[in-house]
């Protein structure tokens, strides 16, 4: 652990450890998909929202790849669920405190949040 302590934030670290929001959303209600994928990056993320009203009222993720694809990934889920900014992949690096190498990986999560609110506007 002292070597992930080195190598990633305090914040990557509290939501690697925790992963809130991964997993599946419970049955029931109206659900919507966004899902980003890039191999060459080491990165695939998936979101489900579940829609009420026309707006998010919960949201879960998956994803595969390092410890700041997966907490940037539990970032986004908290933020879409909660109402809050969408979250753009340079945002979620600088909160991260990611390096400037990592911002492919962030790509991945925002194409993700992007299919998520295409596919909820394609069912409105």
């Amino acid at each position: 652990m002292s070597r992930l302590r080195k190598a990633y934030s305090p914040r990557v670290l509290e939501l690697f450890e925790a992963l809130p929001r991964s997993g599946d959303l419970p049955p029931g209600g109206q659900v919507v998909h966004g899902e980003a994928l890039a191999l060459d990056r080491g990165a695939w993320v998936r979101f489900e929202a579940r829609i009420e009203q026309g707006h998010i009222a919960d949201c879960r993720f998956r994803a595969w790849g390092c410890p700041h694809t997966l907490a940037a990934a539990a970032l986004a889920a908290e933020r879409l669920a909660t109402g809050g900014e969408l979250p753009d992949a340079r945002g979620l690096a600088r909160e991260l405190e990611a390096p400037a190498e990592k911002l492919g990986r962030f790509l991945v999560v925002e194409d993700a949040i992007q299919a998520l609110m295409s596919e909820m506007g394609q069912v409105q």
